[in-house]
């Protein structure tokens, strides 16, 4: 389910007009309890697009929409395959079973367990910052963790050695990030000398503390090609 929500979200926040006019026919009883759900989170630009239908009397309402040689045949159209099958196989993709290859699994999370590994508590409506003084251009921030539960988000941050009081200088924007699959994993090559921030944060969270487990290195070039990260 939370999965499912937040697919709906990144596609109404990015994709906006993608979705001209959705119509979902034979609607159960399952269908109206989840709907109520996601009415909640759905913009209602996107809300107005979704008409539910019961399953009786669609096939009138689809043909004040759509015409009659455009509609197939089995939605109460006029329009077949060159056979004249009425479920339009030629030019429409039917549900199937999911082959059990395309499944997800949880992974275990196993970083907690690994070498050089710490652990961090994040109270709610909190962050943490960690600092790493870099003293020569062309190093890198090496970074991986995961979460016990849920999101975090995540950023980095610079700030010059020779101005403390300067508003540090955000390198990588801020966004929560889910380790539900894998943990989380990257670097950053730090093209000046400075101090480096590392920000999790769990400030958006009004109910949950948030722990985390992760490795954080400043590592030269010679590091990375011998760890094969390059």
């Amino acid at each position: 389910l939370e999965m499912m929500v937040l697919g709906i979200n990144i596609f109404q926040d990015n994709y906006p007009e993608r979705t001209k006019i959705i119509f979902h026919i034979n609607t159960s009883i399952f269908h109206s309890m989840m709907f109520s759900i996601f009415k909640k989170i759905l913009a209602s630009e996107l809300l107005n697009k979704i008409h539910a239908l019961g399953t009786e009397g669609y096939e009138k309402y689809l043909l004040e929409v759509i015409d009659a040689d455009v509609l197939p045949a089995f939605l109460g159209g006029n329009r077949t395959d060159p056979d004249g099958n009425p479920l339009c196989h030629s030019f429409m993709v039917h549900p199937k079973e999911v082959p059990e290859y395309y499944y997800l699994q949880k992974s275990e999370k196993t970083l907690s367990t690994l070498p050089g590994v710490k652990k961090l508590t994040i109270t709610r409506f909190s962050k943490v910052e960690l600092t790493f003084e870099v003293m020569e251009p062309n190093y890198y921030l090496v970074w991986e963790f995961e979460t016990k539960d849920r999101d975090i988000a995540f950023a980095v941050y610079f700030q010059e050695k020779t101005s403390k009081k300067s508003k540090p200088i955000e390198i990588l924007p801020k966004q929560r990030i889910d380790t539900y699959y894998e943990p989380e994993t990257g670097m950053y090559k730090c093209q000046r000398a400075g101090t480096y921030i590392v920000v999790f944060d769990n400030s958006y969270s009004w109910l949950r503390p948030k722990e985390i487990y992760y490795r954080l290195n400043v590592k030269g070039s010679h590091e990375i090609e011998g760890d094969g990260m390059k």
